[in-house]
């Protein structure tokens, strides 16, 4: 088993220590932003991803499967608290307290990286999985809330087909929902 496959031992394991670290109130999320943890994210995802879609045997596609839920679970993390740093310095500018902008824009900066997984996430949304299709949607929510639909690419005829066919296939109004605020905030 190679150490430098997505599907090693060693792989699985730093994810796994990522994982608990980005899910820990007490990790100093900037540092990790500043070492590239975006880009790092980026990188695992796509490749992660493209092992899911291409798994054939039940054990690499187990395991591909949980390596996504840790990765997309780690991609959840760092958009919320980019999201809540946000929130809370509109609040405070709000109610006239403040709030620091630079650092509120600095990380949107930091982690604009993570738009680039915005095509990839709408490839997940048909996920016969329900886990994959709910921690994918939620990523995918909080990326268009933060950086809006500000490429072409991701309104492309492959991602347009992807939601045409989990809209269809979702019964679930708040699923629908979701779905539909997150095209919208795509297409404006």
């Amino acid at each position: 088993e190679h150490q430098d496959s997505i599907l090693g031992n060693t792989m699985q394991t730093v994810i796994a220590l990522l994982n608990n670290m980005v899910a820990n109130k007490s990790t100093n999320m900037m540092l990790l932003f500043e070492e590239g943890l975006a880009l790092h994210i980026c990188n695992l995802l796509i490749e992660t991803v493209a092992l899911y879609l291409e798994a054939d045997d039940k054990s690499s596609t187990k395991t591909a499967n949980a390596l996504l839920l840790s990765l997309l679970d780690i991609l959840h993390c760092t958009l919320m608290y980019t999201a809540n740093i946000v929130r809370q310095t509109l609040q405070a500018q709000k109610s006239g307290t403040g709030g620091d902008t630079q650092a509120a824009e600095d990380l949107l900066l930091i982690n604009k990286p993570l738009t680039d997984l915005i095509s990839l996430l709408i490839q997940l949304l048909p996920s016969e999985d329900t886990e994959i299709f709910v921690s994918a949607s939620q990523c995918l929510s909080l990326l268009v809330q933060l950086y809006g639909g500000n490429s072409q690419e991701s309104m492309s005829p492959e991602n347009m087909d992807s939601f045409a066919e989990v809209l269809k296939s979702k019964k679930d109004t708040r699923q629908l929902k979701l779905l539909l605020r997150i095209v919208k905030r795509l297409v404006s």
